[in-house]
């Protein structure tokens, strides 16, 4: 078999390739740890998204990605496992590469993972693939067995050719795409299989910074990864010095307010942003007054500004998108 014949797509945790393989992992990792209670599922939460490998229609590996508790922004490698039969075949570095490229999409920083010491092939695969040691997390900080690995996972920016990209799914998720990006504009979008994820915008006006098309695909909504996305960009705005960031956006009040947003008067965003194109067409427009404009301060002394200042430091490089909660929670 070649990585060729291989085909990974996204699958539920109830789905039947899905649990007879699960069922041989636990199998296998029973017959290695024969002292260790196998704890199977025990540690696994809603959030779980599975990744299923199959060759010629044969499923012959899976993996799993689970994001950690907010506000921890990284994700846990679950679940990894390779039929006997195609071992050595690459199916495994296949799945880690997709996996890596679900956890980004949904705005993920970081991917951490848990192994033991009698998986020196897992423990090969990890090291190679850049994962570093890092101490033992919960819940197996008491494990004299285990060891546990992370890595940095670089969002990058989009790039001058993908503005087209952009536009076409900001208007697929309801958004108007006119002035987005505007020139100067940084902005993401991040790709997993199922092709563009979720995107957002920073445009630089004066000393403050507006922030646009925050923009989500629908599968991928509810999850949290819009919350990663906007907490990303403000670290970025924080990064380069801006003070202040504003978003107009009308009924998301919710995703706003939990995301340290404090709703102000439009005039107030207008008269921060005079020359945005964005305002400028809502002006031209005569629909200014029917906007909802919101802004967060972040040069304010508390743990707001710490937060932003290490998530910062934390994603130096390359920059990623999050996915968000409805098509309402969105920076136009």
């Amino acid at each position: 078999m070649t990585t060729r014949e291989l085909s990974i797509t996204a699958a539920r945790a109830d789905d039947p390739r899905i649990v007879r393989l699960v069922r041989a992992l636990d199998a296998d990792l029973a017959a290695r740890y024969p002292d260790e209670p196998c704890t199977g599922g025990a540690h696994l939460n809603p959030g779980l998204r599975f990744l299923l490998a199959e060759a010629h229609g044969r499923p012959v590996g899976c993996c799993a990605v689970q994001p950690f508790p907010s506000p921890d922004t990284a994700a846990e490698l679950k679940r990894m496992y390779v039929t006997p039969e195609v071992r050595g075949c690459g199916v495994a570095r296949r799945l880690l590469d997709e996996a890596e490229r679900t956890a980004i999409a949904l705005g993920h920083s970081e991917m951490r993972l848990e192994t033991a010491v009698h998986q020196p092939e897992a423990i090969a695969l990890y090291t190679r693939a850049g994962y570093r040691p890092i101490p033992n997390y919960p819940p197996y900080e008491h494990k004299a067995l285990s060891r546990c690995y992370a890595k940095h996972l670089p969002l990058p920016g989009a790039r001058a050719d993908q503005a087209e990209e952009l536009a076409a799914f900001l208007t697929g998720q309801g958004l108007p795409p006119q002035d987005a990006p505007a020139p100067g504009t940084r902005y993401w979008i991040t790709k997993d299989a199922g092709g563009p994820a979720v995107a957002v915008s920073l445009e630089p006006q004066e000393r403050c910074v507006l922030l646009r098309g925050v923009a989500v695909r629908p599968d991928l909504r509810g999850c949290g990864a819009a919350r990663r996305l906007v907490e990303h960009a403000l670290a970025a705005a924080a990064a380069q010095g801006a003070p202040t960031v504003y978003v107009l956006s009308t009924g998301a009040e919710s995703f706003w307010a939990r995301l340290g947003f404090s709703p102000v008067p439009v005039a107030e965003a207008a008269d921060a942003l005079p020359h945005a194109p964005q305002i400028r067409r809502y002006r031209a427009a005569g629909t200014l007054a029917d906007e909802a404009a919101w802004r967060r301060d972040l040069t304010v002394a508390g743990a707001g500004t710490g937060r932003l200042a290490a998530h910062s430091e934390a994603t130096t490089g390359p920059s990623r998108p999050a996915a968000g909660a409805s098509s309402t929670a969105t920076g136009r």
